[in-house]
């Protein structure tokens, strides 16, 4: 959807003026490898629309083929605001499944795996939500225009955006009606009153009728992140670690139904006798740490520059992914992701992203000779190339070589 696409200098300008007010005002709210690992798997997310180009829009009208009850104008406000809130009504039930029943929330748990909340948690979305379609398809049927349902799916996610920080507090009657940045606040807590609670998009009223709202309590501070940690940068393994959690216990049920159970419990759910054979770690919020793994200043600047470069690079091939053959595309694609894979190497402080980062640039080299470049475009590569041959250079000098990369192990940041 291209309105997301011209939003996303928006939310880069906002999440910098979050961090530089944060700064000022001493209560910072980000952190480098964190921030990372949500804005990659943001760009994940809308880089895997070009795996599948043209397949929603071919779905919906082969599902409808054409046909619904109600002749809707297609132009006026009436139609939109209508839009709007079908919509918003329809995400509040999907977003509630995907809390609800573990096949949905092995694709929504990306989402919630921060244990920092900020306008950069907000671009941390799943690269692999499947079954979401389905809650939408009535509106298409009763005679919402694809376009204009699109459009509004569009709108819903840009409004989430800004509810994504700390540094809003209350906003007054609209607290009754609208979903905030208090309210939301909450929905990412997994404080036990908290859990599963205020599910709305644009607005809260659906968790008022429907009794799944709750305020934000002064003497509850919220605790970010989910009850099972991540413990990772890896954002592959981010959009897949319940999705493998889940096959397992399905694998180890010792009944056939609790193998098919597993899926569509809820996320706490495990068939008998799997705690105590095969345990799970979970979080204690008595004595709660973030999971911040040890590594120099010199390995934080390094994978922030790839971090933005690649970042820059995944924005442009969303740009002109249409103008490219499915060949470029998809190595493209394969060494962006492979790209945003070795940030987390780097963040994790894992001694293997040195020689990685020399193979990945090595493959940078020799597929920008196939690419359709510009030579603005090629110049570009070349002053990158340049800068980051030069940096791993230094970092693997005998001064630097013993301290770039941590040892196994991490240590943890109070949270």
């Amino acid at each position: 959807m291209k309105i997301i696409l011209y939003a996303i200098p928006g939310f880069i300008f906002l999440i910098l003026a979050e961090w530089f007010y944060g700064l000022v005002r001493g209560r910072n709210t980000y952190r480098v490898a964190d921030t990372i690992t949500s804005i990659s798997l943001g760009s994940i997310s809308r880089l895997r629309g070009l795996l599948f180009l043209g397949f929603g829009a071919w779905f919906y009208t082969r599902a409808t083929n054409g046909k619904h009850l109600i002749d809707f104008p297609v132009e006026g406000l009436g139609i939109w605001l209508f839009a709007l809130i079908a919509y918003d009504f329809s995400y509040y039930w999907f977003h509630r499944v995907s809390h609800q029943v573990n096949l949905f929330w092995a694709a929504h748990v990306v989402h919630h795996q921060s244990e920092d909340y900020n306008l950069g948690t907000a671009l941390r979305q799943s690269g692999s939500g499947l079954f979401g379609f389905i809650f939408y398809l009535p509106w298409l049927y009763i005679g919402i225009p694809a376009e204009i349902l699109f459009a509004s799916g569009a709108l819903n996610l840009i409004y989430q955006f800004w509810v994504h920080t700390q540094h809003v507090h209350r906003i007054g009657v609209l607290e009754y009606i609208l979903v905030t940045p208090s309210n939301h606040r909450v929905h990412h807590a997994q404080n036990k009153i908290y859990i599963d609670r205020n599910y709305g998009g644009i607005l809260c009223i659906w968790d008022r009728i429907f009794g799944s709202f709750q305020d934000e309590l002064a003497d509850e501070p919220c605790i970010y992140g989910i009850r099972k940690p991540l413990k990772s940068y890896n954002p592959f393994w981010a959009n897949v670690h319940v999705y493998c959690s889940t096959f397992l216990d399905s694998w180890h049920a010792v009944r056939w139904q609790d193998k098919l159970k597993v899926w569509f419990k809820g996320p706490g759910w495990r068939p008998p006798g799997l705690e105590a054979a095969y345990p799970v770690e979970r979080a204690s919020l008595e004595h709660f740490r973030k999971f911040a793994p040890s590594v120099s200043s010199a390995v934080n600047t390094y994978a922030f520059f790839q971090f933005i470069s690649t970042t820059l690079a995944g924005t442009g091939m969303l740009i002109v992914a249409n103008t490219w053959s499915s060949g470029a595309v998809l190595l493209s694609l394969g060494l962006i992701f492979f790209s945003f894979y070795l940030q987390s190497a780097w963040t994790q402080g894992q001694r293997f992203a040195l020689w990685l980062e020399w193979l990945k640039l090595g493959l940078v080299f020799w597929l920008s000779s196939y690419l359709p470049l510009s030579s603005t475009m090629l110049l570009t590569l070349q002053i990158y190339l340049a800068t980051s041959g030069l940096s791993l250079l230094w970092l693997t000098l005998p001064t630097n070589a013993n301290t770039a990369v941590a040892e196994p192990g991490s240590h943890i940041d109070k949270g």
